[in-house]
């Protein structure tokens, strides 16, 4: 039951980090659709309470910055465990580094991948302005 224990953890770490990256990716998309809705039926919107920029201030760009930390703490969670585990056969301790670096390049990739798409996001944003 101990050899089960750890690919059970890492496929929960895995497993949360994709449902929570795909339930902020839904909600981020929906906020840059409501924003870029709201640029072609008014600009700036200056008579809305919430316009592109203030939706875009208070929600998108949070959420962004969060999956990215969000993604990057699991990454560094899921590299760091072969560290913590005190495994008496070498052979057994390399397999678990090189399955933990092999499970982290998800969030790793999905880190980068929600950066880039926060920098786009905003160079559109400034460009629908223009």
């Amino acid at each position: 039951m101990d050899r089960l224990g750890l690919p059970i953890v890492l496929l929960a770490a895995l497993w949360g980090a994709v449902n929570t990256t795909l339930s902020f990716f839904q909600t981020i998309n929906a906020r840059r659709d409501l924003i870029f809705e709201l640029i072609d039926e008014c600009g700036y919107c200056a008579e809305k309470t919430l316009g592109p920029i203030e939706i875009y201030f208070t929600n998108l760009l949070p959420l962004t910055i969060g999956n990215i930390i969000f993604l990057v703490l699991i990454s560094y969670v899921i590299l760091s465990i072969p560290r913590h585990m005190k495994i008496e056969n070498t052979a057994e301790a390399e397999h678990l580094k090189i399955a933990c670096r092999v499970i982290a390049v998800l969030p790793i990739f999905g880190a980068i991948s929600f950066a880039a798409g926060g920098i786009f996001d905003m160079v559109i944003l400034i460009r629908s302005f223009n």
